[in-house]
């Protein structure tokens, strides 16, 4: 653990990660072993990032760092090795035929759900539904768009001003054509997966979000509009799971 702070420090030397402060040394530990340091290093070259600035957000399974290409902002997105659950995320990827061919083991999943979360992205986008442009992936890295000011990066639904009708209804049909068009159950959305920025709604975290042939395609779906529901209805709107249900998946 020392040696790996001690290739983290000198990353940060070399001005290739600028950040001092916004975590704490456990988090730092967790998401900073000795082979995410080398990813990190072969990611920066892969994509001729400048360098990786200050935390954006930082959760269990990951981290979510504004890093710049050419002085321009991105996203990087670093998956924990040690915390990723492979019961959990076993579930999502096992069903989705796009993966059946991956070899799965507690060693190399967190990489499968790397290059999941950059699949999905690049199929959401191809569908018009807005999320964090898809850059590239190396090994637990994905790099994406950055959503944001200069100051300061889009907050997620639940802390941004909004109007609730109007983003209600943006919500459902931003699901819909998920479903219908890039074939894509979020299956984890909720007011924590969501940023609000210039009056847009746009879904993150899509590692989870499964095909809809997966067999549970549809629980997941369900739970999702469960999920909005009960959210938009501290907002004091009134809505029928079952009706939304139908409005997504054709007849």
């Amino acid at each position: 653990m020392e040696n790996d702070r001690s290739a983290l420090e000198q990353l940060i030397k070399e001005k290739l990660f600028s950040f001092k402060d916004g975590m704490d040394r456990k988090t730092t530990d967790l998401l900073f072993d000795s082979r995410t340091l080398k990813a990190i290093y072969e990611v920066m070259g892969k994509l001729d990032i400048d360098y990786i600035d200050y935390p954006i957000s930082t959760g269990k399974e990951s981290g979510v760092f504004k890093a710049y290409i050419h002085g321009k902002p991105i996203a990087v997105k670093i998956y924990k090795m040690s915390t990723l659950k492979f019961g959990k995320i076993e579930t999502y990827i096992r069903g989705d035929y796009r993966f059946a061919k991956e070899k799965l083991s507690r060693g190399n999943v967190v990489y499968v759900w790397a290059k999941k979360e950059f699949t999905n992205l690049s199929e959401l986008r191809k569908a018009g539904v807005l999320c964090p442009v898809p850059i590239g992936f190396h090994k637990n890295i994905l790099a994406m768009g950055y959503i944001g000011t200069r100051e300061l990066p889009a907050p997620i639904l639940k802390d941004a001003d909004f109007d609730p009708e109007k983003v209600f209804g943006e919500v459902v049909r931003m699901m819909t054509d998920a479903y219908r068009k890039a074939n894509l159950v979020h299956a984890d959305l909720s007011e924590y997966n969501m940023l609000y920025y210039r009056k847009k709604v746009y879904f993150i975290d899509v590692g989870q979000s499964v095909n809809i042939k997966h067999p549970s395609s549809e629980i997941f779906l369900r739970r999702d509009i469960f999920n909005i529901c009960t959210f938009f209805r501290k907002y004091g709107i009134e809505s029928n799971p079952l009706e939304i249900y139908s409005t997504i998946v054709p007849a």
